[in-house]
């Protein structure tokens, strides 16, 4: 595996890329927003386990639409809905031209057949070095074990492929909450969990 591609979506930059945005509407409500809120994850990354904050920190322009800039422990990542899309404009160590979708609400979905529901083909720019990439994403419906619970949620699983690996990014979403869990693969392979811990502060 490719050193610069493995540290592209490498813990925590995997819970920076799709912590995400605004908060209002019925489709904003999938990732509710305003600066100051904050998320609590833990991490689960081989024989590592940490708890990580994200935080909302001011809201930005990002790709020409209202937005907000996250700020993790390694940096900052950059984020918006536009034309009913959630993107990422940057990531702690990687931009996207043009921005990457990360979920599409409000598609009629099934628990069985994933939908496709978006294609990407841009640049990323990953620590310095700028590559061509494509992207695929595709959403179902799916309940998530939160321990004490189950929850119904989205699983958007985005696939990004670069000209040395690919990556797969499963991200679940519950209604009115945000980002629940979501675990980074590389070649089959589950390299990091998150997993929500709290509903944060408002």
């Amino acid at each position: 595996m490719n050193v610069r591609l493995n540290r592209f979506l490498r813990l925590p930059c995997t819970a920076v890329l799709l912590t995400c945005l605004i908060g209002c509407g019925s489709r904003d409500n999938w990732m509710p927003m305003k600066v100051g809120k904050q998320w609590n994850y833990q991490v689960r990354a081989g024989f590592d386990r940490r708890i990580e904050p994200i935080t909302v920190r001011r809201q930005i322009t990002v790709a020409s639409a209202d937005g907000y800039e996250l700020a993790g422990p390694l940096g900052l990542s950059r984020v918006a809905w536009k034309h009913g899309s959630l993107v990422a404009e940057s990531t702690v160590n990687a931009r996207f031209f043009p921005p990457i979708p990360l979920l599409v609400p409000g598609v009629e979905l099934t628990k069985e057949i994933p939908k496709q529901v978006a294609v990407w083909h841009g640049r990323v720019v990953v620590l310095g070095k700028e590559n061509p990439a494509s992207a695929t994403l595709t959403e179902r419906n799916d309940k998530v074990d939160l321990g004490t619970r189950k929850v119904n949620a989205i699983l958007a699983t985005l696939t990004l492929k670069m000209p040395r690996g690919k990556i797969q990014l499963d991200s679940w979403y519950q209604e009115g909450v945000g980002l629940i869990q979501q675990e980074q693969r590389t070649g089959g392979i589950r390299i990091v969990q998150l997993q929500l811990l709290d509903k944060s502060n408002d």
